[in-house]
């Protein structure tokens, strides 16, 4: 029979033991990447340089 503290042993030693984070659409992200507001163009292109988070521009225009 399993008792409560058992069970609450149990079920924190799978919690510890899981990656539940790791299947996560955004593990793969730079979530939190930029924390406030960019100061200036220097600023921007220095976070461009560790992940490139901006649209790739079109080289045609659109109609």
């Amino acid at each position: 029979m399993r008792t409560k503290k058992n069970a609450d042993f149990q079920n924190q030693r799978l919690i510890d033991t899981s990656d539940y984070l790791g299947p996560a659409v955004s593990s793969t992200d730079c979530t939190g990447l930029i924390p406030s507001g960019l100061t200036d163009r220097a600023e921007l292109e220095a976070y461009e340089e560790m992940y490139a988070f901006t649209p790739v521009k079109s080289a045609e225009p659109n109609p």
